[in-house]
């Protein structure tokens, strides 16, 4: 009788931390409600606004990235966040630690700036 109920309690306790396991890994492959990214539209406006640009000389195919705190860039995917190959380098982030974030391309002046795509700060530029 004994050897029945802690075979049950054991069991039980098994399949919870497996369920609960699986959640976990699954969750970290969504990005939750309080880190979902901006939309391309505000990063735009953000890059607008700080450097007194028309709107015209932005390139309007942005391309979501990951910036490394040592400005390696790298392509993403704003549903999953997960990483591609190089695409190419910039100043190292004017914040610390590496950023998901919007890529905006200056066609008149060939710069490119990086949005920080949770909280919306320019986090670096490169020519």
């Amino acid at each position: 009788m004994i050897d029945k109920r802690l075979l049950a309690t054991v069991s039980f306790g098994i399949v919870v931390t497996i369920i609960v396991y699986l959640g976990i890994v699954d969750s970290l492959n969504h990005p939750s409600i309080s880190r979902l990214p901006i939309s391309p539209e505000i990063a735009i406006s953000k890059v607008i606004k700080s450097f007194n640009i028309s709107e015209n000389q932005l390139n309007s195919s942005l391309q979501y990235v990951y910036v490394k705190s040592d400005g390696t860039v790298y392509e993403s995917n704003p549903e999953s966040n997960g990483l591609g190959k190089i695409i190419g380098n910039t100043e190292p982030p004017n914040t610390p630690g590496s950023h998901f974030a919007w890529e905006i391309n200056d066609i008149q002046t060939k710069k490119k700036y990086y949005v920080d795509a949770i909280i919306g700060e320019i986090i670096s530029n490169s020519s």
